[in-house]
């Protein structure tokens, strides 16, 4: 049985393809993209060092929406974080990264834990009982893409 993997070395180009070339992505279409996938990756410090885990999100506006456990590090009140998403092919090398980076602050409102909860349900098993919103500051993309025809 052979996977996709043995198709194409990793890292490695296929037979006859095109170099891609990146294209920035507005801050409007960054978002798009990001609410076309449920999962990414949150990065955060813990005990001074850069942590990345992933987790599934929801958009509020432009308001990223995520859970965390009680009492974890990203709960801690304007937390600078980051968060990326992405989509890309291995074979084609076709897709897109989002990178946004802002402050995390959990979610205390009643009103508004409850109707995220009704929306987002915790990805990974264990407690989440913690809703965070993260409030970009900087948002950043690119696409790759075939480079226009000459």
């Amino acid at each position: 049985m052979t996977s996709r993997a043995d198709e194409y070395p990793r890292f490695t180009r296929p037979p006859h393809s095109v170099q891609q070339v990146t294209r920035d992505l507005s801050t409007a279409e960054a978002f798009q993209l990001l609410s076309r996938v449920g999962v990414g990756r949150i990065v955060y410090t813990r005990y001074a060092l850069p942590t990345i885990r992933p987790v599934n999100h929801l958009l509020d506006g432009e308001t990223i929406v995520i859970h965390a456990h009680r009492g974890a590090t990203l709960t801690a009140d304007r937390q600078v974080v980051a968060y990326e998403a992405d989509t890309i092919d291995e074979r084609t090398r076709h897709g897109w990264c989002v990178i946004v980076t802002g402050t995390a602050e959990p979610i205390t409102d009643p009103q508004q834990i409850a109707h995220y909860r009704t929306l987002l349900r915790p990805w990974l098993p264990g407690p989440r009982d913690q809703l965070v919103r993260i409030d970009p500051d900087i948002i950043t993309g690119v696409e790759f893409v075939d480079p226009d025809p000459v």
